[in-house]
């Protein structure tokens, strides 16, 4: 089972540059560093963000992280390659115990990881640093056959759709658990196969602002917000790191289960603006060309 949408894997031109992005920016802190490899976090956990040096000058993803229950990883991945992903075989990293790499439905590799090691509370910031790793949001051509995939694989259940359920423009998934943020994957219709952005939750809206503020100067500007999703309840501000990646800085999503926001899972019309902004905004063309290409692990493995 699912526990947890941990962090991604992303491949930068220039570390120092994201590492500085993430650390004075989001608010996470570098708790290892191993060879072109940093491990960030903004908590006791080891890492929710992994950062390596690219070897070709570009951005890409190389691994959406899902944390599975203790003693369920091989049936998961089991699971898993059932439902239609392909088997990349074991990987061994600093900050857990074990984990196994597979290339799902679009050429995205997925890393089903337990064991997260505990490490000491980061040193105390001026401004609020993010409680946790939100959720990624991933951009593919045909949005329900990956949300099928999603939830016959990994166990993920639908929050929300925006359009319909049969051809929706962005779906909402979250983990199977009580207490569950209301998404921890998001799959936007686009074009092409993308990572579209990925997101940080603070614990309140005052501690978004002061990131917000933080982030802003005479050379960076929101990409969007600051909003209200209406689709998760977060108020949202999105950011860009040094590498193009857009990262959506959050507080207030819904919670699954304990929430009195949450009444199940619901169509939204894209006639309806709250949907995607209760605040009244619509979706800016350049948050929707964002992209973040995604690096096959089968073709990584050949190449190596």
């Amino acid at each position: 089972m699912i526990t947890r949408i941990g962090s991604i894997t992303l491949e930068v031109p220039d570390l120092e540059a994201s590492i500085d992005f993430f650390q004075h920016k989001v608010g996470l802190v570098e708790t290892e560093r191993v060879e072109r490899t940093s491990y960030l976090s903004a908590t006791t956990r080891h890492h929710e963000m992994i950062l390596v040096e690219s070897t070709t000058g570009t951005t890409a993803l190389r691994h959406l992280n899902l944390e599975v229950a203790e003693g369920q990883l091989e049936a998961t991945v089991a699971q898993a390659i059932a439902a239609g992903a392909v088997d990349c075989g074991e990987l061994r990293h600093e900050g857990i115990a074990e984990a196994h790499v597979l290339e799902i439905p679009g050429g995205f590799g997925v890393k089903l990881y337990t064991g997260m090691q505990a490490v000491p509370e980061p040193p105390a910031s001026d401004i609020a640093r993010p409680y946790q790793f939100s959720h990624f949001n991933i951009g593919v051509p045909e949005v329900a056959p990956v949300v099928d995939f999603m939830v016959e694989a990994f166990g993920l259940r639908p929050s929300d759709w925006l359009r319909s359920k049969e051809q929706p423009f962005l779906a909402w998934l979250h983990c199977p658990v009580e207490g569950a943020p209301h998404h921890g994957v998001a799959i936007l219709e686009s074009a092409d196969i993308k990572l579209h952005h990925i997101a940080f939750d603070y614990r309140d809206v005052a501690d978004l602002v002061a990131r917000a503020d933080n982030y802003v100067d005479t050379d960076h500007y929101l990409v969007w917000g600051m909003g209200r999703h209406g689709t998760g309840g977060s108020a949202f501000a999105y950011t860009e790191d040094p590498s193009g990646m857009m990262v959506e800085l959050g507080s207030g999503m819904i919670v699954i289960g304990k929430d009195p926001r949450w009444d199940g899972p619901k169509v939204w019309s894209m006639d309806d603006p709250r949907g995607v902004d209760e605040w009244g905004s619509s979706i800016p063309e350049k948050w929707l060309a964002k992209r973040v290409e995604v690096r096959s692990p089968i073709a990584l493995a050949v190449r190596r």
